[in-house]
């Protein structure tokens, strides 16, 4: 069985949790960090991992690479079955979503960071200076 947490600073993770929801149909467990509601959400991660079977995976999504919600999960990862990746964004939540359950976990992981990847553009480099020009 693989889990899916989402945290980040303020209310990304809550907005990105209802995306997913609403595209995938099931949206993925989040933590708000650091707002006035805040749920002390290191630990209810850590409560979470501690429940892992043998083959499962608690799947932690965070918002910045060196920040400060990032980093105090980062000791989790050193429980089998616990992944972290950090850049979270909707495509990398809905690559994880929709992986196959049977699938290897370091191939969703890579899958998952390279769609996050390729999602990031510059759309204003699509167009040709001919097409610009019919404007």
């Amino acid at each position: 069985m693989r889990k899916v947490v989402l945290c980040g600073h303020g209310r990304i993770s809550e907005g990105i949790a209802s995306a997913a929801g609403l595209i995938a149909g099931n949206q993925p467990e989040y933590f708000n960090a650091y707002t006035d509601e805040e749920i002390p959400f290191a630990g209810k991660i850590r409560e979470l991992a501690e429940t892992l079977s043998e083959g499962d995976a608690l799947i932690i999504m965070t918002d910045l690479f060196g920040g400060s919600v990032n980093n105090e999960l980062l000791n989790l990862t050193r429980k089998e079955g616990v992944h972290l990746l950090c850049g979270m964004n909707l495509a990398m939540v809905l690559s994880v979503l929709f992986a196959d359950e049977k699938a290897d976990i370091k191939e969703v992981m890579a899958d998952a960071v390279r769609e996050a990847k390729e999602g990031i553009r510059y759309c204003n480099e699509l167009h040709t200076d001919e097409e610009l020009d019919e404007f």
